[in-house]
């Protein structure tokens, strides 16, 4: 027998009780309910819209999603996005590509530390510069989802993942966690129409290993994240596959559902 029954009823559990608000999430802090609608990500982008009276297009949002989703290593979810969206209050420009681009690097360290969205302050600083420069200057499928809101998960992550000259175009963005996160952020809460997010894996980091060990899913206790990351992918994705799971509209059926409710 394959683990793919029993895993496959987890994910219809996790899925179902997250989407229908019968997580207990009473240690997060913050009223019972709305699991979804209170997602960082989530109350970010609503608070990037409701600063533009018209409210803020698909493009804008998908630029402060990108931007900030490539600060999120290792962070508290809920700090990080709110600070990105008061970065954002203050210095829309830093979400323009074309603004971004020629700002120097030592300036975006200033700001981003300032407003506690990095935490590596150079590293990450540079990240946000190197990103801002590829999607100011190259046609390419990740910036054809931004600013069109179209787009193919593989192809998305495989451009995350091309160099330019050996040099990473999307720093940080590009990594094993953060791209098939990003991906789904395209289509929730981007708004952006994504084919084959059915190919996209877990986002798999620490907190999803655990998960996943104490689940009885996968016996990865005594691997790093790194080496555990393929069995958990391929535990999760055999499980979705096998049958229907719940989620937000856009990414239903697929391991992307899964991403939030970890």
């Amino acid at each position: 027998m394959t683990r793919s029954p029993r895993t496959a009823r987890l994910a219809e559990m996790i899925a179902r009780d997250f989407y229908n608000d019968r997580f207990d999430l009473s240690a997060r802090g913050g009223a019972q309910g709305g699991a979804w609608s209170r997602m960082p990500e989530v109350l970010a982008v609503r608070r990037v819209q409701g600063l533009d009276p018209a409210g803020a297009s698909g493009r804008t949002v998908r630029l402060f999603l990108t931007f900030v989703a490539a600060m999120d290593r290792m962070r508290d979810a809920m700090r990080l996005w709110m600070a990105g969206a008061d970065l954002f209050e203050s210095h829309p420009d830093l979400f323009e590509p074309a603004r971004v681009r020629d700002v120097p690097v030592s300036t975006l360290q200033n700001l981003l530390s300032q407003f506690k969205v990095s935490q590596r302050h150079s590293d990450d600083s540079r990240a946000w510069s190197v990103i801002a420069r590829t999607l100011a200057s190259e046609e390419c499928p990740v910036r054809t989802a931004i600013e069109k809101g179209v787009g193919d998960a593989q192809g998305l992550l495989t451009d995350l993942r091309t160099p330019r000259a050996g040099q990473p175009r999307f720093r940080i963005l590009r990594g094993p966690k953060v791209g098939p996160m990003w991906v789904r952020m395209m289509a929730a809460p981007g708004g952006a129409n994504i084919d084959g997010l059915e190919t996209l894996p877990v986002a798999v980091d620490t907190h999803v290993k655990k998960v996943t060990e104490i689940l009885g899913v996968v016996d990865s206790r005594k691997l790093s994240v790194d080496e555990a990351r393929p069995s958990i992918e391929s535990a999760w994705r055999e499980g979705v596959a096998a049958t229907k799971i719940g989620g937000h509209a856009a990414v239903a059926d697929t391991c992307a559902a899964l991403d939030s409710p970890w």
